[in-house]
């Protein structure tokens, strides 16, 4: 039987159907959230982080993965949410070149993304909106590339003197 040839039985992709979009699903602040897979890197237990002089509250300090500082990012207050001091988790989430270690209570899973109901009016401008996450129930579908910004606009440059 050659790679060409299907199996018996074996569902047979359909060339115009894209690929079904996928969410990483956590715990923060007691309550499911999700990321797009396409913005999450990974998941990665935090053995030292660094203090960093000047950062603003959101930024715990850096970690050195794999050669490369990366910043240790705690979301939950920029959402609204209750800071639990259990720290040993974060989910790497990326917009382009820019990446974060965001501290997380724990992972749920994987779940596919569809359905996303778009987030109310005054909502906050980190969310995207809400969807059903499998076992986990709904989910709040956050925006990397805001979550992201958000920390960056926090941060007041020390003035040099």
């Amino acid at each position: 039987m050659s790679a060409e040839t299907p199996v018996l039985g074996a569902p047979v992709p359909s060339p115009e159907a894209p690929p079904a979009a996928r969410a990483c699903v956590v715990m923060l602040g007691g309550r499911p959230f999700a990321v797009d897979v396409a913005d999450a890197r990974e998941v990665v237990v935090l053995d030292a982080t660094t203090p960093v002089p000047g950062a603003p509250p959101a930024v715990l300090g850096v970690m050195n993965l794999r050669g490369n500082v990366l910043p240790v990012v705690e979301a939950r207050p920029l959402l609204g949410l209750p800071v639990h001091n259990r720290r040993d988790r974060a989910l790497v989430v990326a917009d382009g070149d820019q990446r974060a270690a965001v501290v997380i209570e724990g992972v749920l899973g994987l779940t596919a993304l569809e359905d996303v109901q778009p987030q109310p009016a005054g909502e906050g401008d980190l969310a995207v909106g809400e969807f059903i996450a499998g076992l986990a129930g709904r989910a709040t579908l956050l925006d990397a590339r805001a979550l992201l910004g958000a920390i960056r606009r926090e941060w007041t440059p020390v003035s040099g003197g």
